[in-house]
């Protein structure tokens, strides 16, 4: 049998440059050899990236203003074809005494007129004509010279109802 060596530390054998460099690198028995990282093949690496020009990804510092409501003027929009049975201010449940106080001018010499009162009308909805209470003329509302005449002509009627035909 040979006889047993010794083994000897780096310390007491003097290495060369060489030598050291090929002991950094060479892997040892208790390390393992760790597997390269894959390329990204999605990126180039030689070339440079562009920046897209495209809308920022943090939100706005200001958030964008909602847009207001057309104002009800037209007549589709605030009367119906065929007005109420009985008309009404809505704060006191009872029709206006002056018909021509309940739209004042916009403008002096204007065509349009806004409502001063909230009226509403009580109507009789569907086959069984069900009691029905609905909003006719908002306060503020701004109508026309021929849309106000409509509604006053017919709070002058609920005034002064003419008499039953025989």
């Amino acid at each position: 049998m040979p006889p047993r060596t010794r083994k000897t530390t780096s310390e007491d054998v003097e290495q060369t440059p060489e030598d050291a460099q090929t002991a950094e690198t060479a892997p040892t028995a208790e390390e393992p050899e760790a597997p390269e990282a894959p390329e990204n093949k999605a990126v180039p690496a030689d070339v440079e990236t562009k920046t897209p020009v495209v809308a920022p990804l943090e939100p706005p510092t200001q958030p964008e203003p909602v847009p207001e409501r057309d104002p009800l003027t037209t007549a589709q929009q605030l009367l119906p074809a065929e007005l109420g049975d009985l008309i009404v201010d809505d704060s006191t449940g009872q029709p206006p005494t002056d018909p021509d106080s309940v739209f004042v001018p916009v403008m002096p010499y204007g065509s349009t007129l806004r409502c001063t009162v909230r009226l509403v009308e009580h109507v009789g909805l569907g086959t069984y004509r069900t009691p029905t209470t609905r909003l006719l003329v908002p306060v503020g509302a701004e109508l026309k010279r021929d849309q106000a005449a409509r509604v006053v002509a017919r709070l002058r009627e609920q005034l002064n109802p003419a008499p039953a035909a025989e």
